[in-house]
């Protein structure tokens, strides 16, 4: 037979899964694609009535019910029932066909990550996985080992990872992150680096190195590349205003207030609330101190103190700290206590998403509401314990930025009681804005906010210095 007589022959896929009742699967994955979850989930609990609660044809339907709940925004309760195929059919396509549809809820949301990765993939043996999952259960496997000290078992499991895969990106980026905490700056920065330029690396992981990267480009004092970095971050709005913050400082050490202030100026923005912290009231206040704006300078204690006076006097009257909003949210701008949180909140909107879709009818919905307040409660009091002692350390944090900017404010005072300050000491000058020319046009700021103009904020100022503080 000539090479002709191969041209209808596909490829066999050894891994491909065949389903138990064809027609229905692909009615279901149909169904997928077409985003009618509603259709899915009547439809298996359909099947649920009709086949034997232990047999395959019955997990299979239990797969397309999580399939449907995680593409539906429901992944807490997607992963209880794909969790317990995995349990009862360990060892069968349909297990792996669970599995999979878990690795990708893994990628895109917090998950249940003691329950997922401690108590099923760390606890169950796996036979024949797909490479994809191959990657995903040595990766995590890996991850367990190593926090637990076993390194040589953690090496086993990292070498399984192949190239080049999400996890193997995944396990790259921790790398770098390990090169920081052994202080090997340069080898951290060249791993960031890669993992930045990549166009394979994942968005979310290169994200992040991208984030790392321009930090580490900061502390060694490139803050021209440090903000072009920073510029090509993109986080959650609560992220998003750290960023202006280091942005804001990199520009400062480049003595570009205008844009530095702008910066600041925009992360004024209410979106930002949950990334409020007393770090640009600094800022500001060095920058008005060097231009000597020093009635602006002043005002920059005040408007501190309208913010988080309350904040202080519970710190001082020794109140419970997890009561007072602005600390925990000062709290959750540290990431492992983020993390908590954004579950917390994840759970909470699911288990309202839950109740709109109208599924109360259906033989799962009782027991998964049920479960959602169990673990809401569980996450719940792990956050308030957390926030105990994490209240208490932003609390110490808060106090010492108020004695920064009292001792700023300080030498502030003394700084303008000069007549005359030396014109060399600072020299800047805002931006021309010429009158005749309409390449560019200037509004000024009412105190509104439009996200997609934050980015083009400034504040035109220029020093004072060097002339008794007069124009």
């Amino acid at each position: 037979m000539g090479p002709a007589g191969f041209a209808g022959i596909q490829a066999f896929d050894p891994y491909e899964y065949r389903p138990v009742d064809r027609e229905f699967w692909t009615d279901m994955q149909s169904s997928l694609k077409e985003l009618n979850y509603g259709r899915v989930i009547r439809l298996s609990e359909k099947k649920f009535k009709t086949a034997k609660k232990d047999s395959l044809e019955y997990a299979e339907a239990t797969v397309t019910l999580g399939q449907a709940l995680s593409r539906a925004g429901i992944t807490f309760g997607s992963t209880l029932v794909l969790v317990e195929v995995i349990k009862n059919k360990l060892g069968t396509q349909t297990a792996m066909q669970a599995l999979t549809e878990i690795e990708e809820i893994s990628k895109k949301y917090s998950i249940d990550e003691e329950f997922i990765y401690g108590e099923v993939i760390n606890d169950l043996e796996f036979d024949s996985l797909t490479p994809k999952l191959q990657d995903f259960v040595s990766f995590q496997q890996g991850m367990f080992n190593l926090l637990k000290g076993y390194n040589k078992w953690s090496d086993e499991d990292f070498k399984k990872v192949s190239v080049d895969s999400y996890w193997d990106f995944k396990l790259k980026y921790l790398t770098a992150l390990g090169e920081v905490a052994r202080n090997r700056i340069d080898s951290a920065v060249e791993r960031f680096s890669t993992l930045s330029s990549n166009q394979q690396t994942p968005a979310d992981i290169k994200n992040e190195a991208t984030h790392q990267y321009g930090r580490l480009i900061f502390e060694k004092g490139d803050y021209p590349q440090a903000y072009k970095i920073f510029k090509g971050v993109t986080l959650n709005p609560r992220e998003k205003g750290l960023i202006l913050i280091e942005r804001a400082w990199a520009k400062y050490y480049q003595k570009d207030y205008s844009k530095a202030l702008g910066l600041l100026s925009a992360l004024e923005a209410p979106m930002f609330d949950t990334a409020r912290s007393p770090e640009p009231y600094i800022l500001r206040m060095l920058m008005f101190k060097e231009l000597c704006y020093f009635e602006s300078a002043f005002q920059v204690l005040g408007n501190f103190n309208l913010r988080f006076g309350q904040s202080l006097k519970a710190i001082k009257k020794r109140q419970d700290l997890r009561k007072d909003q602005m600390l925990v949210n000062l709290a959750v701008l540290d990431r492992r206590v983020e993390k908590w949180v954004n579950y917390l909140n994840l759970l909470k909107d699911e288990k309202a998403n839950l109740r709109e879709y109208g599924w109360d009818s259906y033989s799962f919905y009782k027991d998964m509401v049920k479960k959602y307040d169990q673990k809401i409660k569980e996450v719940n009091d792990r956050l308030n314990w957390i926030l105990l002692d994490k209240t208490r350390e932003v609390g110490n944090q808060l106090l010492d930025w108020d004695e920064q900017l009292v001792f700023l404010d300080y030498q502030t005072r003394l700084d303008s009681l000069r007549v005359v300050r030396p014109a060399g000491e600072v020299n800047f000058k805002a931006e021309e804005i010429p009158h005749m020319s309409f390449d560019k046009m200037y509004w000024e700021s009412s105190g509104e906010f439009w996200i997609d103009e934050l980015e083009n904020y400034k504040v035109a100022v220029e020093s004072k210095c060097g002339d008794g503080g007069k124009k």
